[in-house]
């Protein structure tokens, strides 16, 4: 799987890399709800922000740094993951 590394025009630092039908889990994959995902997708990721871009170009690894920010901003924002178990509160200091 190719990793590429490359900066947007506002200097953020971004990852981007293929996730393909193979690479999901079967249950996962055959679900109805990828919709247009189904097929597979890019996913970018700064230290911010992480993107989804369904149907992309086959070449996309060789595309230029320019192009994969044109990508970068067709691609859906990916909401942020809530933890699976709360974090729980510090320790009130006792009186």
């Amino acid at each position: 799987m190719a990793v590429r590394d490359f900066v947007d025009t506002k200097g953020m630092n971004w990852k981007v890399w293929p996730v393909t039908p193979e690479s999901l889990q079967p249950r996962t994959a055959a679900e109805d709800y990828l919709g247009d995902y189904g097929e597979g997708w890019l996913c970018f990721e700064s230290h911010t922000e992480r993107r989804r871009l369904a149907r992309y170009p086959v070449d996309w690894d060789a595309l230029s740094d320019e192009q994969l920010c044109s990508l970068l901003e067709r691609a859906a924002i990916v909401p942020a993951r809530k933890p699976k178990h709360p974090t729980p509160p510090p320790n009130e200091p006792r009186a």
